[in-house]
């Protein structure tokens, strides 16, 4: 299967990059490369794949790259909220124009499947435990953008190309291109290079999930052409914060939680998510745990692998403020961003 990854050379994409191409798919791999970084793309991404460096907002590249493709994977974006209240508008258009843009790319090329990255941050607060029915309640500009392009893809794809949405748990665990600022492997490099584990609250829910499980599931989506969407975790992962660390604290000995106040004002999610469905479709997936995930982090540490774990270039809203600085990222404003941009605006109230 010929397999497009936007945003190929992250986090999650080197990682299913490297899970694709060992089970023979003919990847290729299309990103910006807008964090200051100085990773070399071919040392991160496995020998056979194919990289492409372009903006994830250029029409005529996204339909370059489309045609001939299986599969089209759009994974790239601006992750988190305070890293998309950077600037909201880049965020608008990396996190909602480009999604659309690349579906109008894929089914003008004729591109059977069309799967987007979504996020578990999509339901907010709520009560009880959330499933692929509950109606999300975003609570900033991150979840926004998620929320109004799964509703919107369905319109620009049209009824020839299959589209899957994954909304992602919180992901943790070791990568070639390694995140350190989600919560888990915050708490382990943190406890690992310090002795200690910062803890705002405790009380707050969120599921996770490991990388390496992500790819997994993406895999099986493909291969199985599963549609429609998909809380990506599994229900024993459903953890409060005060558990990560606690969690943390076993894998990382001698390391001492810093209870900090009773709760992260600039968080107010708060989740617990069924992930029955993908049980059903992909049984035993998300099988690794919390305490896995938070040891690989751990080591990358210990090992001297990441020697310097407060440096921007682990953490999404540091490192995007950086790029922003540097010109390595910056504000499109063409007809396609603009379009989009005043759909998100209207969708919002904000026009």
């Amino acid at each position: 299967m010929r397999v497009v990854l936007l945003g190929g050379a992250g986090y999650l994409g080197t990682v299913a990059s490297h899970r694709l191409a060992a089970l023979g798919h003919e990847v290729t791999v299309v990103d910006g490369l807008i964090y200051h970084r100085e990773d070399d793309p071919a040392v991160l991404l496995p020998p056979t794949a194919r990289f492409v460096r372009g903006d994830l907002r250029d029409a005529a590249l996204l339909a370059e790259v489309s045609t001939g493709a299986d599969a089209v994977v759009h994974l790239g974006g601006i992750v988190g909220e305070p890293a998309s209240q950077v600037d909201e508008q880049l965020a608008v258009e990396l996190n909602y124009a480009s999604p659309l843009i690349a579906a109008e790319a894929a089914t003008a090329a004729g591109v059977g499947h069309y799967v987007f990255f979504s996020s578990c941050s999509v339901y907010g607060l709520h009560e009880g435990t959330v499933d692929e029915d509950t109606e999300p309640n975003p609570l900033g500009i991150y979840a926004r953008t998620k929320v109004l392009a799964e509703r919107r893809l369905p319109d620009v794809l049209g009824a020839d190309c299959a589209l899957t949405s994954l909304r992602l748990a919180t992901v943790h665990g070791s990568s070639p291109r390694q995140r350190l600022d989600s919560v888990v492997n915050k708490m382990a490099a943190t406890a690992a290079s310090t002795g200690r584990i910062p803890l705002n609250g405790g009380s707050q829910r969120r599921p996770l999930v490991h990388v390496g499980d992500v790819a997994q599931v993406l895999a099986g989506v493909l291969g199985q052409r599963l549609t429609g969407a998909w809380n990506v975790g599994s229900d024993p992962e459903n953890c409060t914060i005060g558990d990560i660390a606690a969690a943390v604290a076993e894998v990382v000995p001698g390391a001492v939680i810093d209870r900090g106040p009773e709760r992260d004002e600039t968080d107010a999610r708060d989740y617990q998510v069924s992930f029955a469905r993908l049980q059903r479709a992909l049984p035993g997936a998300c099988s690794t745990t919390l305490k896995d995930g938070a040891r690989e982090v751990a080591d990358l540490v210990l090992t001297g692998q990441v020697t310097d774990p407060a440096q921007a270039q682990y953490d999404n809203h540091r490192g995007l403020i950086t790029a922003f600085a540097a010109g390595k990222t910056r504000r499109l404003d063409t007809a396609d961003c603009r379009r989009y941009g005043t759909e998100y605006a209207r969708a919002w109230g904000q026009a």
